[in-house]
């Protein structure tokens, strides 16, 4: 066979593995998504919209005294292929309504996507260019809007606006979508600790707010620790903590003790040891020592 002939009989060789891949490929995602992994795939859509939803339910109850409401957002990545949102969109059609035109712009999406993981390098086998295609996480990123009373509706929350907050603003925008993360996070282990740890808590939040943040906590079922200078955390939204506050020793030089004494405030009283104390005024007043709680 000369040289031309072999190259022609290489090129058509080519065609038909192509052909019979696409073929194959077209067979597989057809099995794939009219079955249980598109199933599978879009319970699971379902499911972290209805997080959200239920997340934002929650953080839309704090709105600081000039109105502002946080709330989150899960939506398609603009900076991915604008395929994207119409593929996830069918996903979770049932695969009966489906036409011929969005199985095969669902296939070429599909189809497109695995080029791209083929030209990353970074899958070695077609189970995992299979797994990174289906991985509907990397087709969504999170925003955080922002409700200012104004008559503007919920807008997004961008550096310049968040410039223009006042410092109580600014830490609601900025602590409630974290509290929001880390509940969603604990949920994948139900009955694991739900820890989180604040130090100098709601620095510049107003005692009303601060109660609001408090009771969402609590719906959050979140396990908290905080130190504070100031805080007493006696709010009638909170229905129960324990407050130790830290007294270093009098004994003169060297004597570098520190010993505690344990408050409880159960929603109504604060109590010292067992006995009803009067609650601290809400602004920061002078502490014995170094006062730290």
């Amino acid at each position: 066979m000369g040289a031309s002939g072999l190259l022609a009989a290489l090129a058509a060789e080519r065609d038909r593995g192509r052909e019979e891949i696409t073929g194959d490929e077209r067979e597989l995602f057809d099995r794939t998504l009219t079955g249980d992994t598109r199933r599978h795939l879009a319970a699971r859509i379902r499911q972290a919209d209805e997080l959200v939803d239920a997340m934002n339910a929650r953080l839309e109850r704090v709105r600081t005294a000039s109105r502002v409401a946080v709330r989150l957002v899960w939506q398609v990545d603009p900076g991915l292929p604008p395929g994207t949102r119409a593929a996830r969109d069918m996903l979770l059609k049932d695969p009966g309504r489906m036409s011929d035109a969005d199985r095969e712009a669902l296939h070429r999406f599909f189809r497109e996507r695995i080029e791209e993981a083929k030209g990353s390098g970074t899958a070695r086998n077609w189970e995992e260019q299979l797994t990174r295609v289906l991985d509907y996480t990397a087709w969504h990123r999170f925003v955080v809007k922002l409700d200012r009373a104004n008559g503007q509706g919920w807008q997004l929350l961008t550096k310049k606006l968040h410039g223009a907050l006042s410092g109580g603003e600014k830490a609601i925008a900025l602590h409630l979508p974290l509290f929001a993360a880390v509940a969603a996070h604990y949920q994948a282990v139900p009955g694991a600790p739900r820890l989180i740890l604040l130090d100098e808590v709601f620095v510049g939040v107003d005692s009303a707010n601060r109660g609001q943040v408090f009771e969402l906590l609590c719906s959050l079922d979140l396990d908290l620790m905080l130190t504070s200078d100031h805080e007493w955390c006696t709010y009638r939204e909170l229905d129960g903590i324990a407050v130790h506050q830290l007294i270093t020793g009098g004994g003169g030089p060297g004597d570098d003790a520190v010993t505690t004494a344990r408050f409880v405030w159960d929603g109504a009283d604060l109590m010292a040891q067992d006995e009803p104390v009067t609650p601290p005024p809400a602004a920061p007043v002078p502490l014995p020592r170094d006062g730290q709680r």
